[in-house]
């Protein structure tokens, strides 16, 4: 079942790897797909996620404090760990900070919990991407643009900040959706459908991204930090989310383990794209996701096995 949901990550990442090393796709076609897909297409897709998302389900609040609590604690302690141990800005903590809480909950979550609990459980793991769009690609997001504005005066770098969130894809995708969410109209047919064709070339052209990235990189550099990352991905965070649901935000057995399968995931292809998109901790966050994507495999299905007679 793992297998089968991860199998096509692998197939496409090597697709882009195959294709870069033959020399086929270079260097321009990567950045070409790595703007349409922060431009466009990952902004659509998050803009369909959300706005089909009711609002009284956004707040599903034992879930939100579980879910939004796992992310904060772990970003937390990332933050800490790269202000004590590496002192390299917040741009490269922000980015620390997705590797190590944005899962994959869309591209790989969606069909492993399907797979595992049924089709009902699409939803906590949508739900659980739309709190990702909200909150967690937000934070680093601002964290970024806090850094490539720190230079002037208090109340211009406030205005730059401000200005850069305003104009960012994500962010739109993400803003719009809410209104639209909270507005209670219908989305037309046509615009959905519209959004989810754009939005369903975000997974493979960033996948294909990475393995052109991979063609012409080593995966040696770093692999300490990159260890460090993948070990607060795979084991802290879910570790972290159970044990909110257990002591704080108490959740019936089968929310429990699909919230807990749902944080032992790797990142997301959308951390990668910010990566190159903003050029800050590429080969790091490229490492990352390719090795914790091999990890996921234990990860994952160590907390099936550990939480499946709660299902």
């Amino acid at each position: 079942m793992l297998i089968d949901v991860l199998t096509p990550v692998f197939a496409i990442i090597l697709c882009g790897y195959v294709l870069g090393r033959k020399k086929i796709l270079g260097p321009e076609a990567s950045a070409g797909m790595n703007g349409f897909v922060y431009f466009v297409s990952f902004p659509a897709l998050l803009f369909v996620v959300v706005a089909k998302t009711p609002p009284a389900e956004i707040f599903y609040w034992p879930f939100f404090g579980a879910w939004i609590g796992g992310l904060a604690v772990v970003y937390l302690l990332t933050a800490v760990i790269s202000l004590v141990f590496y002192r390299d800005g917040l741009a490269k903590l922000g980015m620390r900070g997705l590797n190590t809480t944005c899962a994959s909950t869309a591209f790989i979550g969606i069909p492993l919990c399907t797979a595992a609990f049924g089709k009902d459980a699409a939803f906590p793991a949508v739900l659980a991407t739309t709190l990702l769009a909200i909150f967690d690609l937000s934070a680093s997001i601002l964290l970024i643009e806090t850094e490539r504005n720190a230079q002037g005066k208090t109340l211009a770098i406030v205005a730059n900040i401000a200005k850069a969130l305003a104009k960012n894809p994500l962010m739109i995708g993400s803003a719009l959706g809410i209104a639209f969410s909270v507005s209670g109209l219908h989305l037309p047919a046509a615009v959905s459908r519209l959004c989810e064709i754009v939005g369903g070339a975000a997974i493979p052209c960033s996948l294909v991204t990475l393995g052109l990235f991979f063609a012409g990189h080593s995966l040696l550099t770093g692999l300490s930090e990159v260890n460090v990352l993948t070990v607060l991905k795979l084991v802290v965070h879910p570790l972290v989310t159970w044990l909110l649901i257990f002591y704080v935000f108490p959740l019936d057995g089968r929310w429990t383990a699909i919230a807990v399968l749902l944080a032992a995931l790797p990142p997301a292809t959308t951390v990668f794209v910010i990566a190159q998109r903003y050029g800050i901790h590429v080969q790091q966050t490229a490492s990352t996701m390719l090795i914790s994507t091999i990890a996921s495999i234990g990860s994952a299905a160590a907390v099936l096995l550990w939480l499946a007679p709660t299902r």
